[in-house]
């Protein structure tokens, strides 16, 4: 289980995973979007399709773990303040 800020980096300068599985984006996308506009959702799903080594590296990458069966986050403080967070982080705001 790796979390997505060292796959990002990999994907960058270790030729690591280029891209998330189907299963992971699904996973982030639903963690992230609940009770999101339909643009928003949108905006997610199309920065989930990009390469990992477009996407930039936040500190919040770290409590997001991905393996083969998806993706969880550790949540630190308050569940709807951290999804904003990396939902903005995601998407480039």
């Amino acid at each position: 289980m790796l979390n997505l800020d060292i796959i990002i980096h990999n994907a960058k300068f270790g030729g690591g995973v280029s891209a998330l599985t189907d299963k992971q984006k699904t996973d982030i996308f639903f963690m992230v979007t609940k009770r999101c506009r339909q643009e928003t959702k949108d905006r997610v799903w199309r920065r989930l399709e990009l390469p990992l080594s477009l996407w930039k590296s936040y500190g919040i990458y770290h409590r997001m773990t991905l393996d083969d069966k998806g993706a969880e986050y550790v949540c630190g403080q308050s569940w709807p303040d951290e999804m904003r967070t990396l939902r903005n982080c995601i998407i480039g705001n």
